[in-house]
């Protein structure tokens, strides 16, 4: 298998009561209804990424890491599925107030092996953003509050600017607002508990499923230093290209590039695989197995075995985040 080249996955749309039409404006094939999430890079069974281009059109994410692991993710992948998860979030309405496992909870809870740690990148200004219970606040004022239905009331709420960049580690209660627009990579797992639904109907006109006691038993309501995270921009003059480290965690590395007109951003080999998703801009990614044309909001995948690569704007600048999983 020749996994020398960039990969693109046809997007996994997922029809959702809080999502919008937004991302029709990069998606030509959006399907009609309330789309939520764009899933660009999934190994997950609720929506399997299938390569869109080339040789390998019409594999599964999950056939190239169980045929090819090391050279697909990288020299320290143990096995199993991809560890990430890229989407694109459009919420028209707000979601549910809702919390993910990390891997221990979701083990004790029998859900799962791997529990779900995430980070947010703002696209656009617009909506709010609630990430962690107020200083103070414990279990039975949060269940007091459930029982008014004053939840809200409870949470830290920020308005999404863009360019800020959440990071949601599990076991931290969280919900996004009406109005958000925003990338998000994760751990690759859809295990949420919904605490609070806003006493909405779901697309079926029925309550969607509350999961109040699990909820309950991994919210860690000890937890603080919530709000956005605006790391600083270094720029390379010789180059002409600015970066920022966003998020460095456990399951992944995030970073941000802005490459200037007629610039190019160089990357060595690497031990690991990298995730390149074009938020603005026109240009190309190369490796030496070959070339990727890059339009706005599109992922790609860099397979480890392709070695180093390349990225340079078509006459303005261009601008990516790149994610790395922590293996």
């Amino acid at each position: 298998m020749d996994l020398r080249a960039p990969l693109t996955f046809r997007p996994a749309y997922q029809t959702l009561v809080w999502g919008g039409r937004r991302l029709q404006r990069w998606r030509p094939d959006l399907p009609p209804g309330p789309i939520g999430e764009s899933w660009d890079l999934s190994d997950h069974k609720h929506g399997m990424s299938v390569v869109e281009q080339g040789p390998l059109a019409g594999r599964t994410l999950r056939e190239l890491v169980t045929e090819a692991g090391l050279e697909l993710v990288g020299a320290g992948f143990r096995g199993g599925a991809f560890p990430l998860m890229v989407k694109l979030i459009d919420a028209a309405d707000h979601l549910s107030v809702q919390v993910h496992p990390d891997d221990a909870t979701a083990s004790i809870l029998g859900v799962d092996d791997r529990g779900k740690t995430e980070c947010w990148v703002i696209l656009a200004d617009g909506g709010a953003l609630f990430q962690g219970t107020r200083p103070g606040m414990n279990r039975e004022a949060f269940e007091h509050a459930l029982t008014d239905h004053t939840l809200a009331a409870t949470l830290n709420r920020f308005e999404g600017r863009a360019g800020d960049v959440f990071f949601i580690e599990a076991r931290t209660v969280h919900a996004l607002g009406e109005g958000c627009l925003l990338y998000e990579i994760q751990q690759t797992s859809d295990i949420t508990f919904r605490v609070y639904d806003w006493d909405r109907m779901g697309l079926d006109g029925k309550p969607r499923p509350l999961h109040v006691a699990e909820s309950l038993a991994t919210i860690d309501f000890s937890r603080t230093g919530f709000g956005p995270l605006r790391p600083a921009w270094k720029t390379d003059p010789a180059s002409r290209v600015a970066s920022r480290s966003l998020v460095t965690c456990t399951y992944f590395a995030v970073e941000q590039f802005r490459i200037s007109a007629g610039a190019t951003l160089r990357r060595p080999s690497s031990d690991t695989c990298a995730v390149v998703t074009c938020i603005d801009g026109r240009g190309v990614l190369q490796t030496e197995g070959g070339a990727l044309p890059l339009v706005p909001m599109q992922t790609a995948l860099l397979p480890a075995a392709a070695g180093a690569w390349r990225a340079a704007g078509d006459g303005a600048t261009l601008e990516l985040l790149v994610a790395y999983p922590q293996l």
